[in-house]
């Protein structure tokens, strides 16, 4: 089961940084999303599975921008604690990559769930991007959404996690 979350922080550390939009389905979600303007579109019609009941599902990205964000669903089979220990377990094992450096670790609460966020910095290229990424986990389902743009645009990428709003339902 590690190595599923391994795979799945190295998905997000490096297809977030250097990502083109993927859609996927946000059925069932415990949260909505909303954006700000016209310039942010969000891309969710199909999945694409990443393996292991793993599922890129969405994107959101900025018009004429580097910022964006990318949702991945992991459908799970153990406990919501001790599935959210091994997600945060997996995005750790994602900062032995040397394109990784990681700033911050830290327990946080996510649309009133349990969480951890995850800030780091990944370098391709000669380029370097900010990254937050914040792990949860609702019911029998694993939520990492990431928020990306270049290493000045801190503040912006923080912005795009309060397009996500506690679900309704």
């Amino acid at each position: 089961m590690k190595n599923t979350f391994a795979k799945l922080s190295a998905v997000v550390a490096l297809i977030a940084a250097s990502f083109s939009v993927v859609a996927g389905t946000l059925e069932g979600a415990p949260f909505k999303i909303s954006l700000p303007n016209n310039d942010w579109k969000l891309a969710d019609s199909s999945a694409q599975d990443l393996g292991h009941n793993v599922s890129l599902v969405a994107s959101i990205t900025k018009s004429n921008s580097p910022l964006k964000s990318v949702i991945i669903k992991t459908i799970e089979n153990g406990s919501p604690m001790s599935a959210l220990d091994e997600l945060s377990a997996g995005m750790r094992d994602s900062f032995a990559n040397p394109a990784v450096k990681k700033l911050s670790d830290e327990e946080t609460t996510f649309l009133g769930y349990k969480a951890r966020r995850f800030t780091y910095e990944v370098t391709r290229n000669s380029q370097t991007t900010y990254n937050e990424a914040v792990v949860f986990v609702a019911g029998h389902t694993g939520w990492t959404i990431a928020g990306v743009g270049l290493a000045d645009q801190k503040s912006e990428v923080k912005k795009i996690f309060t397009f996500y709003l506690k679900s309704d339902r």
